[in-house]
């Protein structure tokens, strides 16, 4: 039989292989002096220590690790949420950590680590009260609710999987600080969760059961006989707990920008002022080497010579700019490029041109996409998480509702789409088709909208018969415009270039 081991020396081989990795992406993602220092900003052959300590010190960072996966958060829920009451977890959703941290920020801040490291987990437990059994009036007497702790990738070190992807067990490494007592010196620890589907232990470094200084008991069973664990990934390829960065191909190029923004600023630093060419037969350069240097007030700082014989005047030299530009076009082309990487950008057409109305609904199909599956995978780590809270509350998942989180991104699709179902409203083909559509149109545009609300708009909708006016527009503004709309231009927008130089020329014409 196989001696047990401590668990602090216990370490999975994908985490052995990964953990360097996911040190360089959170780097990245937080950027300032966790990316701006000499691990990430390379040397070259032209400099010294010095020059180079310098480049280091003026570095800075243009940081997209950071700005793409937020993005991503911004469209998800500025989309909104569509989230049935729930009484049983109505508190859960208030505090979801233990710190006033609602679910939708809670979702949204593990959804923007789990882009960074390629995967996170959220472990969800109950508060300690000491006492064997407890019933729903213990509950809320003392206001127990469940809450979810982040795990970070560093920080689960060891698990085992059954043949369905589930946890069967769970090493969890974190850092604990003895400092209850403010007049003793602090102590930091590092601590090792076990976690069976039938008990769980924390251990320190030697292997012994811990002690807390709140009497909080350090080991314990497992009552749920599962591991309360719901794991969210940008990507999950194996499903192995590790998952595929958001970032991993990025974050090269985001470095490689910051290497050659840095050598750009040594250009500007070296090469700022124009250089002063003045003739000399050797005095100059003879008092140069006394306290009444000429050359000091001839220039800015310092002064090449030559021959005196020479005919043309004292001039100044402009730095060549050529490589400047070169260097900065690059990093322009290779920012559109993390973009597009990032899946925020729909092929690879320029992000700075103008483009129609069309064609930038077209580009958006396949940036819809991308956020639709995030969207997706982040409904599905709030419901899992919720049916692990009812669990820890002893209810019945069978009542749970499903959150359901945006699928469709793309305004302009959802804009044409009502006008498209008012124009079939307007044929009054059925009072009953029409009530329908309606009702299918409120949903859309108000995902947000509380339950009694849209009940009651559509009680409205039923009260009446269901026909819809015509709505009547300015035939003639609207021939002039090229739309319905009196307010817009979008009729602009489908003009090619050829088309609007044609009546640029005859505007001034008739002027």
């Amino acid at each position: 039989m196989a001696d047990k081991i401590k668990l602090a020396t216990r370490e999975h081989p994908l985490y052995i292989d990964n953990l360097d990795l996911w040190d360089m992406y959170l780097d990245a993602a937080m950027g300032g002096d966790n990316f701006i220092n000499d691990d990430y900003i390379l040397t070259h052959r032209l400099e010294d220590t010095d020059d180079y300590n310098d480049r280091v010190e003026r570095g800075y960072y243009l940081n997209f690790c950071d700005a793409i996966p937020s993005i991503y958060n911004s469209y998800i829920f500025k989309a909104g949420v569509e989230r049935p009451p729930d009484k049983t977890l109505e508190k859960f959703r208030e505090n979801v950590d233990g710190r006033n941290t609602t679910i939708s920020d809670y979702v949204k801040k593990l959804g923007y680590y789990s882009s960074i490291f390629g995967v996170i987990h959220a472990l969800v437990d109950m508060p300690y009260l000491n006492k064997s059994v407890i019933s729903k009036r213990d509950l809320e007497e003392h206001k127990l609710y469940p809450y979810c702790s982040i795990i970070y990738p560093m920080q689960l070190v060891d698990w085992s999987l059954d043949r369905y992807g589930n946890f069967r067990w769970v090493v969890i490494k974190s850092t604990y600080y003895k400092d209850i007592d403010p007049g003793i010196e602090r102590v930091q620890e590092d601590h090792y969760k076990l976690i069976t589907t039938t008990d769980w232990r924390v251990e320190n470094e030697d292997g012994i059961i811990v002690t807390f200084d709140d009497g909080a008991p350090a080991k314990g069973d497992n009552k749920l006989g599962i591991v309360p664990i719901v794991t969210m990934y940008h990507k999950d390829i194996n499903d192995d707990k590790v998952g595929e960065s958001m970032i991993k191909d990025i974050v090269y190029v985001n470095r490689t920008i910051l290497n050659w923004c840095s050598c750009i600023d040594e250009q500007i630093e070296r090469q700022t002022f124009s250089q002063l060419v003045v003739p000399d037969d050797g005095s100059l350069a003879e008092a140069s080497e006394t306290e009444d240097d000429p050359l000091k007030k001839l220039g800015t700082a310092h002064a090449y010579t030559f021959p005196a014989d020479a005919t043309h005047p004292p001039r100044f030299i402009s730095p060549d700019t050529s490589t400047i530009r070169v260097i900065w076009d690059l990093v322009v082309d290779h920012i559109k490029e993390m973009y597009r990487m990032g899946g925020l950008q729909g092929g690879t057409s320029d992000l700075y041109t103008s483009r129609s109305g069309r064609q930038s609904q077209m580009s958006f199909m396949g940036v819809n996409s991308s956020i639709a599956e995030k969207s997706a995978r982040y409904e599905k780590f709030e419901n899992a998480i919720s049916k692990l809270a009812y669990l820890q509350l002893s209810g019945d998942v069978s009542k749970y509702e499903s959150v359901k989180y945006p699928s469709e991104f793309d305004v302009v699709a959802l804009s044409e789409e009502v006008d498209s179902l008012f124009k079939i409203m307007e044929r009054n083909f059925s009072g009953v088709l029409n009530k329908t559509m309606m009702k299918n149109v409120a949903r859309r545009v108000t995902p947000l909208a509380p339950q009694s609300i849209r009940k009651e708009i559509e009680d409205e909708i039923d009260s009446g018969d269901g026909r819809v006016e015509t709505i009547k527009t300015n035939n003639i503004d609207s021939e002039l415009r090229g739309d319905g709309n009196p307010n817009t231009s979008l009729g602009d927008s489908y003009k090619t270039k050829s088309d609007k130089d044609k009546e640029e020329i005859g505007h001034r014409s008739k002027d």
